[in-house]
């Protein structure tokens, strides 16, 4: 039923009615078909009775198994309706990654990020410079790129004058990430009131490679959770970086194949505001986790924090950083499966020794397949060191 549409279910209503009705007048015309002359008139002409009642399960057989057909034939149609429905909703989270030099792309995305902001009704917005984040550290980028992106953004904000900097933004020193403040910065006390968010703006290259992805984010203040996430393939990020070399080639995986099914993610995420996720896996570089996010977030499947970003980004402040725990109270996990560039997603809740399978994912390169090898190769290689 729930695969039919409104048309098939009155078709399949009136269907059932019929077999129904023609049920009830085989047994009468059964019950007439077996009329005998009754005690008190023995000279009844019952033959009447009996063909009449012959007439009636006829037709009534009949009705029944016209009624039967249709009721088959309309079965197969939508089971043919859910043979594709189930195929599109396995492939529902699997997306091919757009790509555009890094110069067309910040401004682009920059405004998509604003306005997703704004819709959401965030009052300030702090930037505090771009990231770059490699298979070692992640650390800030050149002023030169820290000035011109703060530039575009100033220019998109125009004079909606959401988009500032926070003075000396930093974590807290002895906060463990799991309140709702957490950062401390000079001119706060003016943003008291407002609705805010940090723009996360952070370049994640793979070593070797020509290209990268670019990440814009923007994480609620109060919540840690990403409320804003657009990414996009750059494929001269090398070059933006400043990394000369001979030898680079594409090894920024483009495409991803999400499967899920026994449905899991959509079973967590009817679970409303019960578990809020960080995303973990045990390679150093994120692209994989990037990746999930992405797509999880396009889907509107779950509650997503980026308190890793908040650790990898600013947690030097932190006086016992191993004591870091950020605003999640679950997380989805990405493990290295046993072929090449698949990787398994599980789910657990914090203090829970349950492990919940949450599919398989499958990522490559569309313009450079031999490159992803390598660049899986190495990522598990670095797992195991």
């Amino acid at each position: 039923m729930p695969y039919m549409t409104a048309s098939q279910k009155m078709q399949y209503l009136r269907l059932e009615r019929a077999i129904d009705s023609a049920q009830s007048d085989l047994k009468s015309g059964q019950y007439l078909a077996n009329s005998k002359p009754s005690n008190l008139n023995p000279e009844q002409d019952v033959q009447p009775l009996i063909e009449r009642g012959k007439l009636l399960i006829e037709s009534a057989q009949l009705q029944i198994k016209n009624s039967q057909q249709g009721l088959v034939e309309l079965l197969q149609i939508v089971q043919q309706q859910q043979s594709h429905q189930v195929a599109v909703d396995l492939k529902r989270f699997d997306y091919d990654l757009e790509s555009a030099n890094y110069d067309d792309a910040i401004t682009v995305l920059c405004k998509r990020l604003l306005n997703t902001c704004w819709e959401l009704g965030y009052e300030t917005l702090f930037f505090d410079g771009v990231f770059i984040q490699d298979s070692e550290s992640t650390q800030r980028s050149s002023p030169e790129l820290h000035n011109n992106t703060y530039d575009q953004l100033i220019k998109i904000d125009g004079t909606a004058f959401s988009v500032t900097i926070p003075v000396d933004f930093q974590l807290k020193p002895d906060t463990t990430g799991s309140t709702s403040s957490i950062f401390e910065y000079e001119n706060a006390p003016i943003f008291k009131d407002d609705k805010k968010a940090l723009l996360v703006i952070e370049m994640i290259q793979p070593a070797g490679s020509s290209s990268g992805l670019l990440s814009l984010r923007a994480i609620d203040l109060g919540t840690q959770q990403i409320v804003a996430h657009h990414l996009i393939k750059i494929k001269d990020s090398a070059e933006k970086l400043g990394l000369e070399s001979e030898n680079l080639v594409d090894r920024t995986p483009d495409q991803l194949k999400l499967r899920d099914e026994a449905n899991a993610l959509e079973t967590l995420s009817n679970l409303g505001d019960l578990y809020i996720f960080k995303v973990s896996s045990e390679f150093e570089n994120t692209i994989v986790n990037e990746l999930l996010i992405h797509t999880l977030l396009k889907e509107k499947t779950l509650k997503i924090t980026d308190s890793d970003f908040i650790l990898r980004a600013y947690g030097a402040a932190l006086t016992t950083p191993e004591s870091w725990q950020g605003h999640s109270n679950a997380q989805l996990t990405i493990n290295a499966d046993s072929s090449i560039n698949h990787y398994k997603l599980v789910a657990l809740a914090d203090n829970s020794d349950r492990v919940l399978p949450c599919g398989t994912l499958q990522l490559t390169n569309s313009n450079a397949p031999e490159t992803v090898t390598d660049t899986a190769e190495a990522s598990e290689e670095t797992a195991k060191n």
